[in-house]
């Protein structure tokens, strides 16, 4: 009987087998092939590096160093410079860490050099060495628990790590009355986790006379200081915030050493002879420089003696414009300095009051100025303001803002940077529309897309733009705003009872976000006349080293393209993102083209690639077939950018690598009678295509075919036309939750987009991050298709 039950139990298993087998369908052929090859073995660990100690390199010495990280057996050191070369202790060096010598020539100079790792399993990240020709003294927690530590001799290179909560390092120095010192402590220069960084000097009775924690707003502290009396004093080295770790390391330089804070001026006209004076510390004999310009652009100047220490390296800003001066006394409106333009004048906003430097020039109506000024760029700690005035000193007025709804941050506080905000009212809202926040204009480059999404604005390296040369500015809680339409100056404007804004031709910081604190206005004269350049810092603050450069200039509209995703790995069967930003110059804003052609057999690439006008960013995706060979051709290959009147060639995508086969393949497909095409994916070198109406939705699906691998997988969907949209998901994007393989996606379009034609794919992504591609897995594109639906009016 028991053996009956054991055939009986047995048969109903192999038909429980066979039912399951006769259910589950077939994988593809292309993925069924993959999948049974053989299984590779598994590479040997690659190397890695955590620590390198010390940090410091004696320029002209012979020093040991220690390298700790794993897997790191028969390895051997790389550098970044021909000069650096190491020679390694092989016994002492072990897998976890590798004990090498340094010989360095003299002549190597100041500057920080990397040094990383190499095995039979691959290159480490790198980490850096910084070279100096003061003999580096370090430090541990543990040398100050019985109190300050005695700096032998000045000057001094000391190197320090705040390891523990609440540490101070103190160091004890000998000074002479009316002796300036200078101490300056490197901390973000050389790349520490300490973010709040102090220095402070105390006499023999442990008062305090001065403290530091910035040479200007967000930068390394500095001091440069007269000793009051002969003897000892103490120089504390502390963080803050009070944290500490293995990471919150720092070099404090200190001694009378010839240190660079300024220059001036800051620009310079090319083939002219132009005298450079350097401003800072112990530099007599040595300020000024004499150069001549021999080409456009950034030129780094070459200071007058090797010993002469800065921050960053000061260098001039090279145009063919002519140079002017400033000339004192401009205080006053009535008392502006006339100049011809175009012209970059070189001033100062110097101290006492508040300084206001004025600048008078003609203009002819419609003829359109770019002013910009030259200061934080180049190391200068003003952070200008400009205004463009009447000679009566009223503002010049550039259009007016009609509020036509009103909306106020609903969710959370936000500084000038941030591009996502919460706004009441949303439904009432469209994209492109303007937001204005307090002088602050914004522009509405995406809905939100579901019930935990804000509307996203327009960013510019990832940062908030302000449109009309406004400047971002942070926003709290609560804070009303408006949708705002612009009109021209003197139009008549319907009231709504809502506010009518007039925005002047003024900027603080450049809304385009490119240049920092520096300021940028496109003025556009609105008759014949005399104008005024008002420059002042924000902050109504001055000095010697509040230097800036002003240029009016004619504008040049003009753009170039860079590729993101070089040198990419791509898997069998797979595609792998990468992307173009545009970097618009003085308000180029047409469409950009970009051609990819050339490409080897087995391998597909999105061409063509719009980015869209007003737009700096489009992805593409690079497909390799399941059956693609590493030995091909890319010689041919050729990306080319087109606007209008001006084409570009864009490069090439660099050394492509055919990887290893995928763990799951992405797969973006029109939906068919409730499901996804399911194509074969060796048939994935042709786009499918999808057609979507202005002001509809259509179904769509985004599949895993999961080859080893069962999680999570968050997805987007990039390269979409501006307009259209994922509808309703949330803060996580799309996901194909674990152990599936399919999730359907709605599309919707707004119905003011266009008709046209435009590629796009899923990536590894969220529906938080822009829609960047670069070096994430994706899909092969499909081709959507936004066509008006006869005889439904869109507008």
């Amino acid at each position: 009987m028991k053996h009956l039950l054991s055939i009986l139990i047995f048969g109903l298993s192999l038909s429980a087998v066979d039912a399951q087998n006769a259910k589950t369908p077939k994988p593809p052929a292309a993925v069924a092939k993959m999948a049974a090859k053989p299984t590779v073995a598994p590479k040997p660990a690659l190397p890695t590096i955590t620590t390198l100690s010390p940090r410091g390199l004696h320029c002209g010495m012979e020093q040991v160093f220690t390298i700790m990280g794993k897997d790191l057996t028969g390895a051997t050191i790389l550098t970044s410079h021909a000069d650096i070369k190491p020679v390694i202790d092989v016994a002492a060096s072990t897998a976890t860490k590798v004990v090498f010598k340094l010989q360095t020539p003299e002549k190597l100079g100041r500057g920080s050099h990397d040094v990383w790792v190499k095995t039979a399993s691959g290159e480490t990240s790198k980490l850096k060495v910084y070279a100096d020709d003061l003999s580096p003294q370090t430090r541990t927690a543990a040398d100050f628990k019985g109190g300050p530590v005695k700096v032998a001799k000045l000057p001094a290179s000391l190197w320090g790590t705040l390891t523990e909560t609440g540490q101070h390092d103190a160091y004890l120095f000998t000074a002479k009355a009316g002796e300036e010192l200078v101490f300056d402590l490197a901390i973000s220069e050389v790349g520490s986790a300490a973010k709040a960084p102090t220095l402070e000097i105390m006499d023999g009775s442990g008062i305090v006379l001065v403290v530091n924690r910035g040479l200007d707003s967000g930068s390394d502290p500095f001091l440069a200081w007269k000793a009051p009396s002969d003897g000892d004093f103490t120089v504390l080295v502390s963080n803050t915030t009070m944290d500490g770790s293995a990471n919150h390391f720092y070099r404090l330089t200190l001694g009378v050493l010839p240190y660079v804070t300024a220059f001036s001026p800051l620009t310079a006209k090319l083939g002219e002879p132009t005298t450079v004076k350097l401003i800072g510390h112990h530099l007599s004999g040595k300020d000024t420089i004499t150069v001549t310009p021999t080409k456009e652009g950034m030129m780094p100047l070459a200071l007058g003696s090797r010993d002469s220490r800065y921050r960053s390296r000061p260098s001039l800003r090279v145009s063919t414009q002519p140079q002017v001066s400033e000339i004192e006394e401009n205080d006053e409106i009535t008392k502006a300095q006339v100049v011809s333009v175009p012209a970059n004048v070189n001033g100062s906003l110097g101290y006492g009051k508040a300084d206001a430097d004025h600048f008078a020039f003609d203009a002819k109506k419609g003829q359109t100025w770019i002013i910009e000024t030259l200061a934080a760029q180049a190391g200068s700690p003003a952070d200008t303001k400009l205004e463009v005035l009447h000679p009566d000193g009223k503002p010049v007025a550039r259009l007016l803002m009609q509020a036509v709804r009103d909306s106020y941050n609903n969710f959370r506080s936000v500084d000038a940077n941030n591009a996502d905000i919460r706004l009441q009212n949303w439904e009432e809202m469209e994209l492109n529309e303007y937001v204005w926040f307090n002088g602050d204009i914004m522009k509405i480059i995406r809905m939100p897309r579901g019930p935990d999404a804000g509307c996203f604005f327009y960013i510019k390296d990832g940062k908030r733009r302000a449109y009309f040369d406004t400047s971002a500015t942070s926003h709290s809680l609560d804070e009303p705003c408006y949708i705002v339409e612009p009109h021209a100056v003197g139009s008549h404007i319907v009231p709504n009872g809502l506010p009518v804004f007039t925005v002047n031709y003024q900027n603080d910081d450049s809304g385009s976000r490119k240049t920092g604190r520096d300021s940028s206005i496109t003025f556009t004269a609105p008759a014949d006349g005399r104008f005024v350049v008002k420059v002042t810092d924000t902050r109504g603050w001055g000095g010697e080293r509040f230097v800036y450069s002003l240029a009016i200039r004619e504008q040049k509209p003009y753009f170039s393209v860079k590729l993101a995703g070089m040198n990419p790995t791509v898997m069998p069967g797979a595609s792998v993102g990468f992307s173009f930003r545009a970097e618009r110059t003085d308000n180029f804003d047409e469409p950009i083209q970009i051609e990819i052609t050339g490409l080897p057999a087995g391998y597909w690439a999105t061409s063509p690639l719009i980015i869209e006008a007003g737009h700096d960013l489009i992805s593409g995706s690079l497909h390799a077939a399941p059956e693609a060979k590493t030995d091909v051709d890319w010689s041919k290959l050729k990306i080319t950018a087109k606007g209008k009147a001006i084409t570009h060639d864009a490069g090439t995508f660099g050394k492509v690598t055919l990887g290893a086969k995928p763990k799951f393949i992405i797969v973006l497909e029109p939906d068919v009678g409730g499901k996804p095409v399911m194509r074969d994916l060796a048939e994935e070198m042709k786009p499918l295509e999808l057609t979507l109406a202005p002001g509809q939705s259509v179904k769509a699906w985004l599949r895993a075919v999961r080859l080893n691998d069962k999680g999570i997988i968050n997805l987007d969907v990039h390269g979409l036309p501006h307009g259209v949209i994922i509808d309703d998901i949330g803060l996580n994007g799309v996901q194909i939750r674990e152990g599936e393989t399919e999730r359907p996606i709605f599309f919707r379009a707004a119905n003011w987009v266009k008709d046209q034609d435009k590629f796009c794919h899923g990536a590894i992504s969220s529906a938080r991050n822009e829609h960047d591609s670069a070096g994430l897995q994706t899909s092969f594109p499909i081709l959507m298709k936004i066509r008006k639906a006869a005889g439904v009016a869109v507008r």
